[in-house]
């Protein structure tokens, strides 16, 4: 299992995204921009296509677990965060950002926006044709239930 200290994958695309998101954190101090500034700090870019069926990236969805404890599974997205979506996970959150750029089996501690830790790990990553992404990189149909939405 690694953590914390490995490179971070990115998609081309999803690593221009963070540095356009890193633009508008200059100098904040928020669990998101720390969390930010580690993955562009440890990034390793790559086109879409050399990228692996198992990285965790914008349009993908991913299982991963919490602590241990609780499992969850969500479609990755640059959409803004929205309530009541049990589908999506944005990457504008800790938690989505902090599973950017992640493989099957990796892990990831992160400080919450409450401050509090928490130690993502991710089970499976689904291969793209489970989901449909358009050219912004939104998913345009909800993927199949599994049950696991939590």
């Amino acid at each position: 299992m690694m953590h914390d200290d490995h490179a971070t994958i990115l998609s081309s695309a999803d690593y221009a995204r963070l540095q356009g998101l890193m633009c508008t954190l200059i100098g904040s101090r928020t669990a998101l921009a720390g969390l930010l500034r580690r993955k562009l700090g440890s990034a390793v870019v790559m086109l879409p296509s050399d990228a692996g069926p198992d990285l965790a990236m914008s349009g993908r969805r991913v299982r991963f677990t919490i602590d241990g404890a609780s499992t969850g599974e969500r479609v990755l997205t640059w959409d803004p965060p929205k309530r009541n979506t049990a589908a999506y996970l944005s990457l504008q959150q800790p938690r989505g950002l902090a599973l950017l750029g992640l493989s099957i089996g990796q892990s990831i501690s992160y400080e919450t926006d409450t401050g509090r830790r928490e130690f993502l790990e991710v089970d499976y990553v689904f291969p793209d044709e489970d989901v449909s992404i358009d050219l912004a990189g939104r998913a345009l149909a909800e993927p199949s239930a599994t049950g696991l939405y939590s």
